[in-house]
């Protein structure tokens, strides 16, 4: 319809930018895999601030999209869904969109995944050398305890071995 042609066009724009963003985080959280594998941590935390960023910058995109599509629900007379207000537009306009928001959704399913991913991969990690410590250094298993008397997690100190394994 006519009178939704600058609310398309607006939400086309949000889309296509939120695809963009997307496309930038799942390189940088590539980067960020490659890293963890490679055992690189020197970079480690200003990619952690850039993928950060990113989110931030991604939930700022959503709550735009969310108000484009509240600014639907105010010209068809109630709140809706995004296939609620494709089913309204022309045939061109809702393939367009529709194209837009699938591509969103399956990019945002591949982070979410690889995320998934490297997030069981870094607890995997913390668990075998939590667990190699505590078989190699038995007197720091345990609680803990500060000056005071609070308990206190084991700090994960450097340590130096004078063999290798």
């Amino acid at each position: 319809m006519e009178k939704y042609g600058n609310l398309v066009a607006r939400c086309a724009d949000v889309l296509r930018q939120e695809t963009a963003l997307l496309e930038r985080l799942a390189a940088a959280q590539e980067v960020v895999r490659n890293a963890a594998f490679a055992r690189d941590w020197s970079n480690m935390e200003s990619l952690l601030t850039r993928l950060k960023e990113y989110g931030s910058e991604f939930e700022l995109l959503e709550a735009e999209r969310d108000r484009v599509f509240a600014e639907f629900g105010e010209s068809s007379g109630g709140s809706v869904g995004f296939y609620s207000v494709a089913s309204r537009l022309d045939p061109t306009s809702r393939k367009e969109l529709t194209e837009l928001y699938r591509r969103l959704k399956m990019d945002t399913l591949k982070v979410r995944l690889a995320n998934d991913a490297l997030s069981t991969y870094l607890s995997a990690a913390r668990s075998t050398l939590t667990d190699f410590l505590d078989a190699a250094f038995p007197d720091r298993r345990g609680k803990l305890y500060s000056r005071r008397g609070s308990a206190v997690h084991p700090e994960m100190r450097s340590i130096v071995l004078d063999r290798s394994f």
